[in-house]
């Protein structure tokens, strides 16, 4: 039998429409809430892989984070960064790596010197009105920290006079024992220090010979105890 009312094509094909609408945005809905779950199932993996990465090759204080496949490191000292970006960036699965490093402060026209230490690796760069205290630096640095050396002290005769730099020397000779070493003269009256050191009674030993061998400037330290025993520690 027929029915007596039959539907009109017309609004079979709307009623159709409707639904076909309905399933596709119910699809795309679970498409959209599984991506986002997977980026951040990848993000946890790789921050996880990161970190345990970072942790066996002694550059702990280097944080991670990961949106997706793309890491941010921040913290450490700049040598640190520099090979934690070198790790994390081989890892599978990384897409991309972005380093943030605070601005470091110089004074115009003053005469300067950075130098940073992860493990083996350390790092030097300045500028000295001398050509005999450039050298010197480069010296006693090689041979008091016993380490390759990337980086220079160039020469630059605009600059003011540097007599902090005979005391450098006697300086890395206090601070050899510091873990992943910062240390600078920015130019403005101050020497500044930073790393880690076992304990507090050498953090107290570090700091008052540092301070006694310049006394022409201004000891800023931020040196931090360890909490866990480094490599070769």
């Amino acid at each position: 039998m027929s029915d007596s009312h039959p539907e009109r094509p017309a609004a079979q094909l709307r009623r159709l429409k409707v639904l076909v609408v309905a399933v596709a945005t119910c699809l795309a809905a679970v498409v959209v809430a599984g991506a986002v779950l997977g980026s951040r199932s990848v993000a946890t993996d790789l921050g996880d892989r990161s970190r345990t990465a970072l942790a066996a090759a002694d550059l702990a204080d280097v944080q991670v984070s990961f949106s997706g496949r793309e890491a941010e490191l921040s913290g450490g000292n700049d040598v640190e960064a520099r090979l934690a970006a070198s790790l994390v960036e081989a890892l599978p699965g990384v897409r991309r790596v972005d380093v943030e490093r605070p601005s470091r402060h110089r004074t115009p026209g003053a005469a300067w010197l950075e130098l940073d230490r992860a493990g083996d690796d350390v790092q030097i760069r300045g500028d000295v009105p001398s050509a005999d205290q450039a050298a010197a630096l480069k010296v006693a640095v090689a041979t008091t920290l016993r380490t390759t050396v990337t980086g220079d002290v160039a020469v630059d005769g605009s600059v003011g006079a540097a007599p902090w730099a005979d005391a450098v020397p006697a300086v890395l000779e206090i601070v050899a024992g510091v873990e992943a070493l910062d240390l600078e003269v920015p130019g403005d009256g101050t020497v500044r220090l930073g790393g880690q050191v076992a304990d507090a009674t050498t953090r107290t030993r570090v700091v008052e010979q540092v301070a006694q061998a310049v006394p022409g400037l201004r000891l800023v330290e931020s040196l931090r105890l360890a909490t866990v025993p480094r490599k070769g520690a």
